[in-house]
């Protein structure tokens, strides 16, 4: 359960289905994905996605709507939980994200009928409300998710963090009385595979992602001008999907570019679409600005980007620097600064050989700590003890 789409999404649901497919691997484990509402703009509702069951109590119950229907919704989810609960065995809901309104009465239900509930927690609303709200609306919405999140310590019988600082304050939070589970980003290797790196003759640099303010793309594009300014066959490929907002200060940055027509944006793309991008890039980027929401969290994309076997240029945040050396098997820069961006990408262009040697070094940093395959056997002793 959570608050991600299903089965087409994009990080958070991504992240969910490496965890299913991990637990899938171990005899004895079914799964099921229980969404209380999302938009059929996406996804159809409900069906079967890589062999396990899927189901929207309510579809497209967008802002205000959800607050009208929320006692039917209490009750249709409340009568879903039910119907899944299997008697003689351990039944866990795996939350995914914050804790919102709509949830709190359905979870309560379920910790009284058995259920163990464990979050998965990857952001932080509160600096998410104090740095990102674009309107007073989505300002009310992420306070009230903080200030709900903090029943997560009675309802939990354990907590998934994605990173060290969310497993500090989920400690806090939890006074220390609930099992914490560090489990970082995920990638399927087997969308990867293995070949020696060349530069193309057109060099392109990478992004995906929410276009964001966290994801500083302003940034991004300045440095990719001063680049193409310098040569000729750089170019700047973007995929993925934003807040109405946010993609429309991205559209306006992009026409003030004197190399526009050397960007292309291909908006969301489906799985497959999107590997085969990924995989023919040359140079992806995971640009972040210095705001301490963009250190809460860690960013999914950069497992993807690192298991390309391409030289990856990253912002230094969050458990960045944990995993990753400079010159080494990453190029790391200080968040929000473009020149740094254009340097690290300019000595990828000019030294061929040291760039396709960071690109393998960086892939054995995603074999060796993101591969979810490897990931599976802590988190199912983690859920078996709860």
């Amino acid at each position: 359960m959570g608050g991600f789409t299903y089965p087409k999404g994009m990080a958070g649901t991504k992240r969910v289905q490496h965890t299913i497919d991990a637990l899938k691997l171990y005899p004895g484990v079914t799964s099921r994905v229980i969404l209380q509402r999302q938009s059929t703009e996406l996804n159809i509702l409900s069906g079967v996605h890589l062999d396990t069951p899927y189901e929207t109590v309510m579809g497209d119950l967008l802002r205000a709507r959800m607050f009208f229907a929320l006692p039917l919704l209490y009750y249709r989810t409340i009568a879903t939980l039910k119907t899944a609960f299997r008697s003689g065995h351990k039944n866990v809901i795996y939350f995914y994200g914050p804790l919102f309104l709509e949830s709190v009465v359905p979870l309560s239900f379920a910790q009284r009928l058995g259920y163990k509930i464990v979050f998965d927690i990857v952001e932080e609303q509160g600096l998410m409300a104090r740095e990102f709200s674009h309107t007073f609306y989505n300002y009310m919405r992420l306070k009230l998710a903080d200030r709900i999140s903090s029943r997560i310590k009675e309802l939990s019988s354990g907590i998934i963090a994605i990173s060290t600082y969310l497993e500090k304050s989920s400690r806090n939070l939890t006074n220390g009385k609930v099992p914490i589970h560090c489990l970082p980003i995920s990638v399927d290797m087997d969308q990867f595979p293995e070949k020696p790196f060349s530069m193309n003759p057109t060099v392109s640099l990478f992004y995906s992602g929410s276009f964001g303010k966290k994801d500083g793309l302003p940034v991004l594009l300045d440095a990719f001008d001063r680049l193409a300014a310098r040569y000729e066959n750089v170019r700047l490929v973007l995929t993925g999907r934003g807040d109405a907002e946010s993609m429309m200060e991205f559209f306006a940055r992009m026409k003030l570019s004197a190399f526009k027509d050397r960007i292309e944006f291909t908006g969301y793309l489906d799985e497959k679409d999107y590997y085969a991008l990924l995989n023919n890039a040359d140079i992806p980027c995971m640009t972040r600005v210095d705001l301490a929401f963009a250190h809460a969290g860690f960013p999914f994309k950069i497992g993807e980007f690192l298991a390309t076997g391409k030289p990856v240029i990253a912002s230094r945040v969050s458990d960045v620097d944990r995993f990753l050396v400079n010159g080494m098997n990453a190029m790391l820069v200080n968040p929000g600064s473009s020149e740094e961006i254009c340097v690290a990408a300019e000595f990828l262009i000019s030294n061929p050989d040291s760039a396709a040697a960071i690109g393998m070094r960086g892939r054995e940093v995603a074999k060796s700590f993101f591969d979810y395959k490897q990931q599976g056997k802590a988190l199912l002793s983690f859920l078996e003890n709860l």
